[in-house]
C-alpha cells in the first residue's frame, strides 16, 4: 500500500487569526478616513465650516500623527511653541519646539461618528475627546484665533506670565479646544512662567492635561 504525503503549504489560521483581524480592521479605518478625508474637502470647498474635534494620542507622537493624518488628506494641526531654553557653561540654549498642549491633535472633519471612529484607528491615537457619538467640537474661527496665539508666541515657555497657581484652586483655558472648560489645579506653579498640571472633568472622569500656565486663569 503506498502512502500518499499531505503537502500543507499554507499557513495555520489560528496563529495568523490576530493579524487577519488587525489588517481588516486597518482596511476599515483607511476607508472611513478616506472618505471622510473627501467629504470634509469638499464641504471647504463649497464654502462650508467643518468643526474641529481633539484627537487624544500619546504624548510625545502628536506630530507623528500629524504626519499621518496629514498623507492621507486630512487636515490637522498641532499647535506648537517654544520649551524651555538651557543655561551650559553661561551659554543659553534655545529652546525646542513643542506642542501648546501635550497629548493631543486637532482635527477637521465632518461630524459623523462613523468617520470619528476611523481616527481612533490611526497609530498612536487614543480616543476622540467626547467619545464619537457625542464629540467636543471647537469652532474654525477658535482654531485660528488658538493657533494665532501660538505663533505669535503667548504661549512660550519663558514668556513671563502675571499669575501664580496653588494647587487645588480653580481655573478655566482662555483658549484652544478646552476654551472655557474649568479644572482645578494638580501642580503648582509660582513661577509666572512655564506649564501647569490640571485636571478636567472628562465623561465622568478625572483627567490630568498638562498646559502653558498662560493658557489659564482663575476663577
Amino acid at each position: 500500500m503506498i502512502m500518499q504525503r499531505s503537502t500543507f503549504t499554507g499557513s495555520p489560521i489560528a496563529l495568523h487569526g490576530h493579524d487577519r483581524f488587525a489588517d481588516r480592521m486597518r482596511r476599515i479605518t483607511d476607508g472611513l478616513l478616506d472618505e471622510g478625508a473627501l467629504v470634509t474637502t469638499n464641504c471647504r470647498i463649497n464654502g462650508g465650516k467643518a468643526p474641529w474635534f481633539a484627537l487624544r494620542v500619546w504624548t510625545g507622537r502628536e506630530k507623528d500623527v500629524e504626519k499621518t493624518l496629514d498623507a492621507m488628506g486630512i487636515r490637522s494641526l498641532v499647535p506648537m511653541r517654544k520649551g524651555p531654553d538651557h543655561r551650559r557653561r553661561g551659554r543659553v540654549i534655545e529652546g525646542a519646539m513643542m506642542p501648546v498642549i501635550h497629548g493631543y491633535v486637532l482635527v477637521q472633519m465632518i461630524a459623523s461618528a462613523e468617520y470619528l471612529a476611523g481616527l481612533q484607528g490611526v497609530e498612536h491615537a487614543i480616543d476622540v475627546l467626547g467619545g464619537c457619538e457625542r464629540p467636543m467640537r471647537v469652532s474654525d474661527a477658535e482654531i485660528n484665533r488658538f493657533n494665532a496665539l501660538a505663533r505669535g508666541g503667548t504661549y512660550d515657555w519663558e514668556r513671563p506670565v502675571a499669575l501664580s497657581l496653588r494647587a487645588g484652586e480653580a481655573v478655566s483655558m482662555t483658549a484652544g479646544p478646552f476654551c472655557d472648560w474649568k479644572a482645578t489645579v494638580i501642580t503648582p506653579n509660582r513661577n509666572g512662567r512655564g506649564d501647569v498640571v490640571v485636571s478636567i472633568s472628562l465623561m465622568g472622569s478625572e483627567v490630568p492635561v498638562t498646559m502653558p500656565l498662560a493658557l489659564l486663569k482663575k476663577l
